[in-house]
């Protein structure tokens, strides 16, 4: 999730990231994989994403992302912006490899040259945000979502090789509160009157952690005193990595921060570089 190969993340199937990572927490991650190696991204706002990236101006992608070997990394990643979760849930549905085995029709823009080694989700949240009574989701909306990507990682990973990993970024997760149910919108039986039957919201992280091994939460929140407050100083951040299940005295912890630094006269805004 970053520009340096440490620290790294402990071996892993299933990672959840939550809170204010930073934006380019996902490229970094899809870059990370090893040399040839696919990595596959899915987010759910492709100008939310560009918008991110270039507000947040990180130091390494606006140096180093154009030399050969960042070029060939770049090259072994696809992305993809699904604009609903019914546009996801066909894509994650539609996905395959030349290499399949099974006779099936192939979609040209489903079709993939090799097993990603890779799958990321970004912001699935963005999906059910802003909340809307006369909005359908449940919570059962966001894990079906989950429950077809980690479907995918299975059914693409081969049996002779490593399992595809799956790791989901989203910021707003625990933020996020949808229904268990929804009502029905006129009276089961007749003659039965609804009243107050607004279905109350509940807690996605909760339920949505259950999904994966690991759980890791950002927090960047940490200014230095001395920073100007329009909050462009020197960030104190830290990186919580739980494994489920297990004691939270086990967690990993990963300190560093977030300085500001001045490229050149043709930057507008100084870029951001990582200080362990």
């Amino acid at each position: 999730m970053f520009s340096t190969p440490d620290p790294s993340l402990p071996p892993y199937i299933s990672l959840i990231v939550q809170g204010d990572y930073h934006p380019s927490a996902p490229i970094h991650m899809c870059l990370s994989v090893p040399t040839g190696a696919k990595a596959l991204l899915l987010s759910s706002a492709r100008q939310a994403l560009i918008r991110s990236l270039r507000e947040y101006n990180d130091e390494w992608l606006l140096t180093d992302s154009g030399t050969g070997n960042t070029c060939h990394s770049s090259s072994k990643v696809d992305i993809f912006y699904p604009p609903t979760p019914n546009h996801l849930v066909v894509l994650l549905s539609a996905f395959r490899t030349h290499e399949a085995s099974n006779p099936v029709y192939l979609d040209a823009k489903a079709t993939l040259d090799s097993v990603p080694s890779l799958l990321v989700l970004h912001e699935l949240s963005a999906y059910f945000l802003p909340i809307n009574e006369n909005n359908p989701h449940t919570i059962a909306s966001y894990l079906q979502l989950v429950s077809h990507a980690l479907a995918l990682a299975n059914f693409l990973s081969p049996e002779s090789q490593a399992p595809m990993r799956f790791t989901l970024f989203d910021s707003q997760l625990e933020k996020l509160k949808l229904p268990v149910l929804r009502t029905p919108t006129v009276p089961v039986f007749y003659g039965e009157e609804n009243g107050d039957e607004t279905p109350r919201a509940e807690s996605v992280a909760f339920v949505a952690h259950k999904y994966f091994e690991w759980v890791g939460t950002f927090d960047r929140s940490g200014l230095e005193t001395d920073s100007p407050s329009d909050g462009s100083g020197i960030r104190r951040c830290t990186f919580t990595l739980h494994k489920q299940g297990s004691d939270i005295k086990s967690d990993i912890i990963w300190r560093w921060s977030e300085v500001p630094k001045q490229m050149h006269s043709r930057c507008e805004k100084p870029a951001i570089t990582f200080a362990w």
